[in-house]
């Protein structure tokens, strides 16, 4: 029963005669996310049932876009309390190197003395946070920003309509209903779920309705 558990997105190397992938096979952030929280909820499910074989209760941690990546922990050994302004639970998923140091020193005078990981872990600082504004970077770092592809849509609705622009402001409730209807025509074409296709050179594609507008980027 492990204490972590990493999702991280597949980086496209390049091709490669031992391998049919390409970038079509490397996912986005928000599809990372989907996938993690899909996962929390199945292991939540797991663990209500109880058993002997049942996991601990896992919840999402971090997140960081960068590396495409996002951190379920447990959280009797990492979780803390609901922060009652956000409703956001505090996580302690850091290591305290000092900590970790002296209790290790102190393991190897007297081998009888033992630690574990929740008595060298610090709290995650908010940025790090899963749901954070800043998605996992430092603020301060410089973030260098090239002209390149970013996404059309910075935030969604819980069915996958955009509520904001690549500049991060709310879209009108028309333009909004306008890509509601675009998601309702797309629905009727493939349904509401998830449905995976294999083209002819072997690469896979899924189409979703609530991720068709997840994809679409502007050049800036």
């Amino acid at each position: 029963k492990c204490s972590l558990v990493e999702v991280k997105g597949v980086t496209f190397c390049g091709k490669s005669d031992a391998s049919n992938l390409n970038m079509t096979n490397t996912p986005w952030h928000h599809e990372v996310v989907a996938l993690t929280q899909k996962l929390q909820e199945e292991l939540a499910k797991i663990t209500a049932a109880g058993g002997p074989d049942a996991p601990p209760l896992y919840g999402l941690a971090c997140e960081h876009k960068h590396s495409c990546s996002v951190l379920l922990a447990r959280v009797d050994q990492f979780g803390g309390e609901i922060d009652p302004v956000t409703g956001r639970r505090k996580w302690k998923t850091w290591i305290d190197y000092p900590k970790f140091h002296e209790l290790a020193a102190r393991h190897v005078e007297d081998p009888t003395f033992k630690f574990a990981v929740e008595d060298y872990v610090a709290e995650t600082p908010s940025w790090a946070l899963f749901g954070a504004e800043e998605e996992g970077f430092d603020p301060t770092d410089n973030r260098h920003r090239k002209k390149r592809k970013h996404p059309k849509y910075t935030k969604f609705d819980l069915s996958g309509v955009p509520t904001h622009d690549d500049d991060g402001q709310e879209l009108s409730a028309q333009e909004r209903n306008r890509l509601k209807m675009l998601m309702d025509e797309k629905k009727k074409d493939v349904g509401d779920g998830s449905t995976v296709y294999t083209l002819k050179g072997g690469e896979k594609t899924v189409e979703d309705a609530s991720l068709m507008f997840r994809g679409l980027t502007v050049t800036k």
